[in-house]
């Protein structure tokens, strides 16, 4: 890889991490950390292993609100900060829950398409029938 191309990656990881980060500071402390480390695996899926954005970003937004989720159902049922591991696990088990389950849509969905477009090429670079004249009576 380049030099160029390794400093914009770098550059996109950063920039990721940090509305990760900007998007969970909305919601508490914890959230920016959580939103951070969301953004940066986001971004290095990308750069790093060429997962492509069209699946990675919307895998990373609902893991993360699938989190967000989980805990906020746990916190509610709890006393005021009376459960912080329960809300932990709750967050942990509803992210990777959604994470499987978005994936899995995301995932076919995007193969769906795939298949669709090589269909649609393939039919395309396939010779055209010759054109017949009707019989006439």
């Amino acid at each position: 890889m380049s030099d160029r191309a390794s400093i914009s990656s770098i550059g996109a990881i950063g920039v990721a991490a940090a509305i990760g980060a900007g998007l969970g500071a909305l919601l508490s402390p914890v959230w920016a950390i959580v939103g951070g480390l969301t953004g940066l695996a986001t971004a290095l899926l990308i750069s790093v292993y060429g997962v492509r954005p069209v699946v990675a970003v919307p895998v990373a937004l609902g893991a993360g609100i699938g989190a967000y989720v989980g805990g906020t159902i746990v916190g509610v049922l709890c006393e005021p900060a009376g459960c912080p591991a329960f809300e932990a696990f709750g967050a942990i088990t509803t992210g990777i829950g959604a994470l499987v389950g978005v994936g899995l849509v995301v995932a076919l969905t995007t193969r769906s398409f795939d298949e669709y477009r090589e269909s649609v090429a393939r039919r395309a670079t396939a010779e055209a029938p010759p054109d017949e004249d009707p019989p006439s009576d």
